[in-house]
């Protein structure tokens, strides 16, 4: 019997698995950095060697060590001890507020509450692609979030405490008509069934009739409109925590 067509099978198999594990591999790689947009304009230099972090604590994940003379793009300050900013790279994380790792000389997170609502709509915005949903988790470490451990996760890095939960998030801050919606707000809907207003999902509006939320439909981050189809039909309420 010849033994031509099993050699060529086993050189076919070997080039197969490969292709399979290069594609494998390349996909977990993209899965295990994300990259947010990267920044128009890095006004701020670092100027002591200091680590970028996944979130505003000195336990959560480290992206890269950011360079004395890197300059970075603050986004704002998440409270008296990080700074969110995205890198040379596009990479958005936090570093330490400290003076002696930046020049940073911006507005603290007293600034007013327009300014700090739009502030919380592009924390939302930079996990896009980097957070995945599991209802009832909260694991800030490898970014795991239920809608509503999203957002008090979100609002935490503006120093305003969320409990965790739509049942206590509905009762937050001050009732506010859809007509007067403004970046910041949270937004409030009824995914089951009919909607006969009992809450249960939570997301943050954007502004221009749109919110950002984390939702299992997706499996992480995503942009809906709240002013027509699905979102617009299940809405029930907002509350304006800033």
């Amino acid at each position: 019997m010849s033994t031509t067509k099993p050699i060529i099978r086993r050189i076919l198999a070997a080039s197969l698995s490969a292709v399979i594990g290069f594609g494998v591999s390349g996909i977990g790689q993209a899965q295990l950095t994300p990259k947010a947009s990267a920044a128009t304009a890095l006004e701020t230099k670092v100027t002591l060697g200091v680590n970028l972090r996944v979130g505003p604590s000195s336990s959560t994940g480290v992206i890269r060590m950011i360079s004395t003379g890197e300059m970075v793009h603050v986004v704002g300050q998440a409270n008296s001890y990080w700074l969110h900013v995205f890198d040379k790279y596009g990479n958005s994380g936090y570093i330490s507020a400290d003076d002696k790792y930046t020049n940073y000389g911006g507005p603290s997170v007293s600034a007013p509450s327009s300014s700090r609502g739009a502030q919380v709509v592009n924390i939302a915005k930079s996990y896009q692609g980097r957070v995945h949903y599991s209802f009832g988790v909260r694991n800030t470490s490898k970014l795991i979030f239920d809608c509503s451990s999203f957002t008090e996760f979100v609002f935490a890095q503006v120093g305003v405490d969320l409990k965790w939960g739509t049942s206590a998030q509905k009762n937050a801050g001050s009732y506010v008509g859809k007509g007067s919606l403004r970046a910041g707000d949270l937004v409030f809907f009824d995914t089951k069934g009919s909607n006969n207003g009992v809450i249960n999902h939570v997301g943050i509006y954007m502004g221009n009739g749109q919110m950002i939320h984390n939702t299992p439909s997706k499996n992480g981050i995503a942009i809906n409109s709240i002013s027509s189809g699905y979102w617009s039909q299940h809405y029930v309420t907002a509350r304006r925590i800033l």
